[in-house]
């Protein structure tokens, strides 16, 4: 009797252990959520939102902001991989649906009566964020996402001055599908070092963590595609500021982070030509001391680049090349000190030199700053200076 029991006990045990599949749902019985645009609803829009969380009237807050999202879903079966993708276009492949909410979980309760299938996040590629709603803050939002299990970590999350609506509607004629693209185009970006790799998944670490602030891929519509337009930087969960692209690899240069994407126009000390020079290596060092009881920082970036073009002359001597070099280590380290004095006057710490006083000075961090709000007023008045020494190693094929 005593075995029996045994066996029934493990039997019943396994059944348990094996029920991984218990919430599974099939392709075709799934709303499969490819990307997501959040704005706010503008006064004198045709607004109407079914009694799914609350009744009309009834949502309790006093300031109420009306989320107007646009859901990209995938059209199963007609999304094409391979050479034979191009035959089919974005209105075959992709069904966008525009729905109002006051919260994100409200917007997709009322987007789900409007489906059949059950709504997934889990192959969600982007979440476009207008810049109205950057500046309000982003912490609702982010809290939702974190929430949901489904939401992969790898998605990317970009801002986009004005209606975000619009980046979604973006789709060349060489991709069927816009968030695919969307997606692809800020990878790539990376790639090709025009942007640092910050995921959604690294910018939740970074609302999270003290001493360091998040920024976000900034983006713009351009009829059929986008534009990659710098970065936004952020104080906590709000929008304080944006980068230019030019901006952008000075800040991808201050956290040494290669390859190098951008290239700069030099002007020699003589003033004769002007020189179009690449990097193609970038290292950089953040040295953090306590000195007189204040945190001071040194910023040491070394750079190694290449002439790509000469415009206006044609010299490219070692006495040329030394000017050159002269040149781009001043106008570059002027640059790059006028940029952080711009992060440190928005109190934006996107350098994370709050988290490097607090990992390798951690008594002076609790004694003296303890607080997230007192970091900033610390970070806002002191000593950071940078400096930067660049190398040209090559100077293309021919000079005469």
């Amino acid at each position: 009797m005593k075995r029996f029991q045994l066996k029934f006990a493990f039997v019943l045990i396994a059944v348990f252990l094996l029920s991984g599949c218990w919430d599974r749902y099939e392709l075709e019985e799934r709303a499969n959520i490819l990307a997501l645009s959040i704005d706010i609803a503008e006064e004198g829009e045709d607004i109407e939102m079914p009694e799914v969380t609350h009744s009309k009237g009834e949502f309790p807050a006093e300031e109420k902001i009306i989320y107007k999202v646009a859901a990209q879903l995938a059209v199963p079966g007609k999304i094409m991989l391979g050479p034979e993708g191009g035959d089919t276009n974005s209105a075959e492949t992709d069904w966008l649906l525009v729905t109002y909410g006051y919260s994100m979980k409200d917007v997709l309760s009322n987007l789900q009566q409007e489906l059949a299938e059950k709504i997934y996040l889990g192959h969600i590629q982007l979440i476009v964020v207008s810049d109205k709603i950057a500046k309000k803050g982003l912490e609702d939002i982010m809290d939702f996402l974190k929430r949901d299990f489904e939401v992969r970590r790898t998605a990317w999350i970009m801002v986009t001055e004005g209606e975000a609506l619009e980046i979604l509607n973006a789709t060349p004629p060489i991709q069927t599908v816009p968030s695919l693209y969307l997606a692809n185009t800020l990878r790539d970006a990376v790639k090709f070092g025009k942007l640092p790799k910050e995921y959604l998944g690294k910018v939740w670490i970074d609302f999270s963590d003290e001493g360091v602030d998040a920024i976000i891929p900034l983006v713009k519509p351009m009829g059929d595609h986008i534009l990659v337009d710098g970065l936004v930087y952020f104080k906590d969960y709000q929008m304080v500021g944006t980068l230019t692209p030019t901006e952008t690899g000075a800040i991808l240069a201050l956290q040494g982070i290669n390859p190098a994407g951008y290239s700069n126009v030099i002007v020699p000390g003589d003033k004769k030509g002007v020189y179009l020079v690449k990097p193609f290596k970038r290292i950089s060092k953040i040295s953090v001391e306590i000195q007189d009881g204040k945190p001071k920082v040194l910023i040491d970036v070394k750079v190694e680049g290449f002439v790509e073009e000469q415009l206006y002359t044609n010299d490219l001597s070692k006495e040329k090349l030394q000017e050159l070099e002269k040149s781009a280590s001043e106008l570059g380290g002027k640059a790059l000190n006028s940029l952080v004095k711009k992060l440190q006057q928005d109190e934006s710490d996107i350098l994370a030199i709050g988290a490097r006083v607090r990992a390798y000075h951690p008594k002076y961090w609790e004694e003296n700053v303890k607080t997230e709000d007192a970091w900033r007023e610390i970070y806002k008045e002191m000593d950071i200076q940078v400096k930067m020494d660049y190398k040209i190693l090559r100077v293309g094929m021919e000079w005469k």
